[in-house]
């Protein structure tokens, strides 16, 4: 074999095992998405989350370590929301024991961040989200760093109040006035898969369909 055959040989060696590992560390997961059932892929390492510093409802500092080095299904909800967000924690739920009973190796921490910190507390929050199950997390802690946190996600709310018998919509971000107490919260209700990284890996929009969910959460963790 002459010089110019043998390195033109090496060359076309190595580029079929950089085109391998490419296609399986494609940071924009294409060979993935096309898999997925219900979730989307939203990867971006040029969308990282804030540095942030909440509580969860055991009275513990909840930052940006706590998402390090596991996995975390991940959503937003209030305590006093009367159906989606009870709805979207009975599907975490459900969600839970369908790969409990898989026996898949890697079962996400599930943790439930609230839009409404001035009336979810730590306390409420523990008895609120244990009730669906007993490992839930809740987290509270400043509106302001929750409304920061939120922005990467995509996710939006707003507060609807009655003024003089009309609804006034106040958006995320803008102060409430202080001597308003009754409200509701208009939201999306979107899940998401935090990878061990710390990042928003992937995310479920509604309707969640848990046995779906478990399909995709099995394969977006393997193929990472």
């Amino acid at each position: 074999m002459s010089k110019t055959t043998l390195l033109i040989t090496i060359a076309f060696i190595v580029s079929i095992g950089v085109a391998v590992f490419s296609t399986n560390t494609n940071t924009d997961y294409q060979f993935l998405k096309r898999q997925l059932k219900v979730s989307h892929v939203l990867h971006n390492t040029n969308k990282v989350l804030p540095n942030f510093s909440l509580v969860d409802h055991n009275q513990h500092l909840f930052n940006n370590d706590r998402f390090k080095g596991k996995w975390t299904l991940l959503t937003f909800i209030y305590t006093h929301c009367p159906d989606v967000c009870p709805t979207i924690l009975m599907d975490m739920s459900m969600l839970k024991s369908i790969l409990i009973q898989r026996g898949v190796e890697t079962v996400p921490e599930f943790v439930a961040i609230t839009f409404d910190p001035k009336r979810d507390t730590p306390e409420v929050l523990k008895t609120y989200i244990t009730h669906f199950d007993k490992d839930f997390l809740g987290v509270s802690g400043d509106q302001t760093q929750i409304d920061q946190l939120i922005k990467p996600f995509g996710t939006y709310y707003e507060r609807s109040i009655e003024v003089d018998g009309k609804t006034v919509i106040i958006p995320n971000g803008q102060a409430m006035p202080e001597s308003v107490t009754s409200y509701s919260i208009n939201h999306t209700a979107w899940l998401y898969l935090i990878s061990p990284d710390g990042e928003i890996f992937a995310g479920f929009p509604t309707p969640h369909k848990p046995h779906n969910m478990a399909d995709d959460i099995e394969l977006l963790i393997s193929n990472y």
